[in-house]
């Protein structure tokens, strides 16, 4: 299942320049897994032109939308209204760089490792041109509208 990034605004909360994901490349929506990719550019949101790139912590709000593209995922598989949601913590970033160049195109894999009433956490990994560049944690509340 592919959704460009036009589709992708039905799904998430985020708008303008803070909608920066280019689009979902792979969802399993009953496995709650979603894989997104991301071309970087010296437009992007997180780019800075002192560091010629955007810094690796940029990653956390891609693995944040991915996330967030796979909750909508869900909601409209299931005729629900896409819920808010609400980052409850990041942990475990690991990168192998600190910049990521402008030409360059960042992955997400997000895979939901736990759930708790309206609590979820999602484990990532993160690729940049399709090799390995990091991996995370983030745990999200899900507000019910």
């Amino acid at each position: 299942m592919t959704i460009e990034h036009d589709e992708l605004r039905e799904l998430v909360p985020h708008r303008g320049k803070m909608f920066i994901i280019g689009r979902i490349s792979n969802a399993d929506v009953k496995n709650w897994m979603a894989e997104s990719e991301t071309k970087i550019t010296e437009d992007f949101m997180f780019y800075d032109k002192n560091l010629g790139g955007v810094p690796d912590y940029a990653c956390f709000e891609i693995i944040a939308q991915t996330v967030s593209s796979l909750t909508g995922l869900y909601s409209r598989e299931n005729g629900l209204p896409p819920n808010m949601g609400m980052i409850l913590s990041v942990s475990g970033l690991n990168f192998s760089s600190s910049v990521i160049l402008p030409g360059q195109t960042v992955g997400v894999k997000a895979v939901r490792e736990s759930v708790l009433d309206n609590v979820y956490s999602f484990g990532a990994e993160v690729f940049v041109d399709g090799k390995p560049f990091g991996s995370g944690k983030l745990t999200v509340m899900e507000i019910k509208n």
